[in-house]
């Protein structure tokens, strides 16, 4: 399979918005050439937020979405990239593009000089820490994802 991974930016957000779609609902759309809200537009234009896709058959299969955190103190000014999201669609996984995501988070983290990258997987989600442990992913401590609305 031929596939290539992008930066989601403005000009190719509805080919990202469209998968989303996909994921939420289960349904296929046309391809939506509406015009991109602005509160995307800032968050896709911040400094420390990336977002990469797979391009597979003219269409997105998956993404990444990374944050890089500065720190000081200990960090001496290198800070960390997370993980915020990585998802594959289900008729496109076990055939690497995972993997392939997590590379560009190995690339951005050299690319920032950070310290490292750090993520966050659900417990009853066996698979995905399967796939973090093979691409170099050690558990260090337990954590709860707590969120605040």
């Amino acid at each position: 399979m031929n596939y290539k991974i992008e930066k989601v930016e403005e000009c190719n957000y509805h080919l990202f918005d469209d998968m989303v779609f996909r994921r939420d609902t289960g349904l296929e759309r046309k391809q939506s050439y509406s015009p991109v809200p602005q509160a995307v537009k800032q968050e896709l234009k911040n400094p420390n937020y990336y977002v990469y896709a797979v391009l597979a058959e003219d269409r997105y299969v998956g993404w990444i979405s990374l944050t890089y955190i500065p720190k000081v103190g200990k960090w001496k000014g290198h800070g960390h990239a997370y993980v915020d999201e990585l998802w594959v669609d289900p008729n496109y996984r076990r055939r690497g593009l995972a993997k392939a995501l997590l590379q560009k988070a190995d690339e951005l983290k050299e690319k920032l000089n950070a310290v490292g990258i750090r993520l966050y997987v659900n417990t009853q989600n066996p698979a995905a820490q399967k796939l973090y442990e093979e691409c170099g992913y050690k558990k260090d401590g337990q954590a709860y994802f707590m969120e605040k609305y």
